[in-house]
């Protein structure tokens, strides 16, 4: 009911009463009337509506800061013709304010479409919908709120920003003898195949490739491989402090990104591991948008031991090793050791919790970690408040050759 119908309500309820005291009909039939318009236009407010809503977002995944265009397509299925109506999109609170939009009368079978653009500083992923239609009677005496269900879902992904390339460490297989480790690549149909030499064994033709190209081919001896990384991030809520992007997480989150986009250019294989992963979990990334998807809905977990991460790290330096890049919390001596064990290397970004919590920049935990792991063979620096990730990085991976 809105202000005016319960006016309506009050001015009928006096004018019933005084006409019935002072015995006027014509007053009493007034007061009447003032008291069913109301319950009349509620009755008006509550017809049902058989509006069908679908909404297109354009693109589904954004960059932070960057817009998306929301379109609302409302279908009118019912054989009655809709009034004027005002509706409310549902938002995520990071997506701004929600927006107000007007849908004109809609005929049997006949549909509008209302377009509004949202923008969100917040990686992570965000909800839109549902449209929430708000009915009016004729008279402005009722109102009524109807939620018409339907969500999309827009994810905003995590900032990626330049890093230089990972110097020292070779970009494929041939040409080089170190101890990189390297993966061979499986299901294409000509790995390992290379044009017939003089003096080739004839048992060794590919017969397939042969007819395909008209060349004679025949099968290497080795394959074309890829470089491994492994890519840690310490999601531990207790690792970090600070909050929205002055805070420590999402500068982890912001250079764990970084670094998959920069590794997956230049042709590594790449596992990403977080502190919360259950063991068992380090296989590779399907893709950069497959990460960078997941790291879009990331959340400080509640997971109070780092163990996961040196789990991940042991495992993969089993099925072979490669670079290791990790954004850590601080670690006690404990686990610090088991990431120095069989000369494991790596690179480590170490949060200063300590910096991100306003209480200075003196020497703490995340200083001694960085100093443990050092000492261990790896390339660790302190990770503190406005700490610039490409300087960062271009100091720990200079010469960095294979850290494994």
């Amino acid at each position: 009911m809105t202000t005016r119908g319960r006016l309506f309500l009050g001015a009928g309820a006096c004018v019933t009463v005084a006409g019935l005291v002072l015995g006027l009909p014509d007053l009493t039939k007034i007061g009447v009337l003032l008291l069913l318009l109301p319950a009349l236009a509620a009755m008006l407010a509550r017809r049902d509506l058989d509006l069908e809503v679908s909404r297109t977002v354009a693109p589904l995944r954004v960059t932070a800061d960057a817009h998306a265009d929301v379109t609302v397509r409302v279908h009118n299925s019912s054989r009655l013709r809709t009034p004027l109506l005002r509706g409310e999109e549902g938002l995520a609170f990071a997506l701004g304010d929600r927006p107000h939009l007007l849908i004109p009368k809609l005929d049997h079978d006949e549909s509008r479409r209302v377009t509004y653009r949202v923008r969100s500083h917040v990686r992570g992923r965000h909800r839109i919908g549902p449209l929430t239609i708000r009915v009016n009677d004729p008279f402005g005496l009722a109102t009524r709120a109807v939620a018409l269900p339907g969500e999309t879902v827009l994810v905003v992904l995590p900032r990626v920003l330049p890093l230089g390339p990972v110097r020292g460490v070779p970009a494929s297989g041939g040409g080089d003898t170190s101890t990189s480790p390297r993966v061979a690549l499986q299901g294409e149909e000509d790995v390992g195949v290379r044009e017939y030499r003089v003096g080739d064994d004839l048992r060794r033709v590919h017969w397939r490739s042969t007819a395909r190209t008209g060349q004679m081919m025949v099968r290497q001896d080795e394959q074309p491989t890829r470089r491994r990384a492994l890519v840690l991030l310490d999601d531990r809520a207790s690792a970090h402090a600070g909050t929205g992007d002055g805070g420590s997480f999402e500068w982890s989150v912001t250079a764990v990104a970084s670094v998959v986009t920069l590794l997956l250019g230049e042709g590594f294989q790449v596992h990403l591991c977080r502190a919360s992963d259950e063991a068992g979990g380090v296989v590779p990334v399907e893709g950069l948008d497959h990460a960078l998807d997941d790291l879009a809905g990331v959340q400080p977990s509640g997971t109070t031991s780092p163990r996961g991460l040196s789990e991940a790290l042991d495992e993969f330096t089993q099925h072979g090793g490669g670079m290791v890049v990790g954004v850590l919390g601080a670690l006690d001596d404990e686990v610090a050791a088991l990431f120095t064990a069989s000369n494991r290397r790596g690179i480590a970004m170490v949060i200063d919790h300590g910096g991100f919590t306003d209480r200075g920049s003196a020497p703490g935990p995340a200083d001694a970690t960085v100093q443990r792991l050092t000492s261990g063979g790896w390339r660790a620096e302190v990770v503190r408040p406005g700490a610039d990730l490409a300087q960062i990085w271009a100091r720990t991976t200079v010469g960095v050759g294979v850290l494994r």
